[in-house]
């Protein structure tokens, strides 16, 4: 296997969205240093370099904080000590990264939502420019923000880019740090800054810029979510680019679906299975060659008797026995 640079590495997580070499390069750099002889005589080395491989997969499509996963594994690994159990069942629970295709995709995704264009799989940016420029000349919503500045220190709640975010709602309206307690000011402030937000139609505001609720359609860990703000009124033909969000949805599905597929499909996973039992069955028996191949094809009752077909199911039994 060819071991890669820390060089390299550091290159991935900077090619990624989000500031993930900001964010996890520590890590990375530790995981390096890690990779010394000592490090990797541990019994745990191995869930180590599993964990880390998540590093280096877009952050839309981690199920859980792989960055926190990883530094408590580093911890104890560079103190000696064993993962306890519950840490190998959380590891052993992980799917499989994804693939090549899903990860450029979702990389790609990532960088276009960071900006804030969503351009590929929404078609509508003149209605959205329309309604930010009526909003903007909104006098009621000018004086609303007005009257929240004069009583909260704003400048207090802005991020590094000079946005504040309304609280998030998730599926299904599960919302977190939902209670409301008007004794701490923070509190007191995002619960009147969420009712102006929802007033106006907004996911935020950049110092005094109003961000308009946008169409989007975002990734997550679980599915595709399609976000069609309160205000618009859609028209699905025309608002959407649904090849395009097929393209960003379909990168991560495994394989054609159907009624008709799931059948073919489960008819020639029960066949294979057959040949597979039989094949086994011949080979104990002493059979061998074409005397085999015939004697499995004639128990699975097939018309005409091609060996080439039979190596080709035999194979299929094989890859579904061993799936990655």
């Amino acid at each position: 296997m060819v071991q890669i640079s820390l060089e390299q590495d550091l290159q991935r997580l900077s090619e990624l969205a989000y500031r993930r070499l900001e964010w996890s390069g520590d890590l990375v750099r530790k995981l390096h240093r890690l990779r010394e002889p000592a490090g990797q005589q541990h019994a745990d080395f191995p869930a180590l370099e599993s964990a880390c491989a998540w590093l280096f997969v877009p952050f839309t499509l981690w199920p859980i904080d792989l960055h926190g996963l990883c530094a408590v594994i580093q911890e104890r690994i560079a103190n000696g000590k064993r993962l306890e159990p519950a840490l190998l069942l959380l590891l052993d629970a992980l799917p499989p990264l994804p693939g090549a295709k899903a990860q450029a995709v979702a990389a790609a995704h990532e960088h276009a939502v960071q900006r804030g264009d969503y351009d590929a799989q929404v078609k509508a940016g003149e209605k959205y420019r329309l309604l930010e420029e009526r909003l903007m000349k909104n006098q009621q919503f000018r004086e609303g923000w007005a009257a929240i500045k004069a009583e909260f220190d704003v400048t207090e709640h802005r991020d590094r880019k000079g946005i504040i975010r309304r609280r998030m709602v998730s599926e299904r309206a599960f919302r977190s740090d939902w209670q409301l307690n008007w004794e701490d000011a923070g509190a007191r402030f995002q619960a009147v800054f969420d009712a102006f937000c929802l007033r106006w139609n907004l996911y935020g505001m950049e110092d005094d810029l109003p961000l308009l609720q946008k169409l989007t359609v975002n990734l997550t860990p679980h599915g595709t979510m399609v976000f069609i703000p309160s205000w618009w009124s859609l028209d699905h033909t025309r608002d959407l680019n649904w090849l395009e969000i097929r393209k960003l949805h379909n990168a991560r599905v495994p394989s054609r679906q159907g009624p008709k597929l799931t059948r073919n499909q489960m008819e020639q996973a029960a066949e294979a299975e057959r040949a597979a039992r039989l094949d086994a069955a011949a080979r104990a028996s002493g059979l061998k060659g074409e005397r085999r191949a015939n004697w499995v094809m004639e128990k699975l009752r097939w018309k005409d008797q091609d060996a080439r077909k039979l190596r080709r199911v035999l194979s299929r039994a094989k890859r579904l026995s061993s799936p990655e």
